[in-house]
């Protein structure tokens, strides 16, 4: 029985020290998350600039984006029909 209860010990010891290391890693990544958020904060509000000054697209302009065709379906051609090339006889 102090065999089993050993084992138990040394698994439960191995899984919190796992849960441990990954506590550690995703503070870490945290941080690191953390860090480009504040770094990008001169980013975010030239975003929301943009947004403001443009509500209809959200800022966001495409450079071969054309406002007459923005909610319109674009037609497509048929394909050109292929010719089909005949053989030639040998002489």
């Amino acid at each position: 029985m102090a065999d089993q209860t050993n084992v138990v010990e040394t698994i439960a010891r191995q899984l919190v020290e796992q849960c441990h290391r990954e506590i550690e890693a995703a503070a870490l990544a945290l941080a690191g998350a953390r860090a480009i958020l504040e770094s990008s904060r001169w980013l975010l509000a030239r975003w929301e600039e943009r947004r403001r000054a443009d509500a209809a697209t959200g800022g966001l302009r495409l450079p071969a984006y054309d406002d007459a065709r923005a909610g319109m379906f674009l037609s497509v051609p048929p394909p050109e029909p292929h010719h089909r090339r005949r053989k030639r006889r040998a002489s």
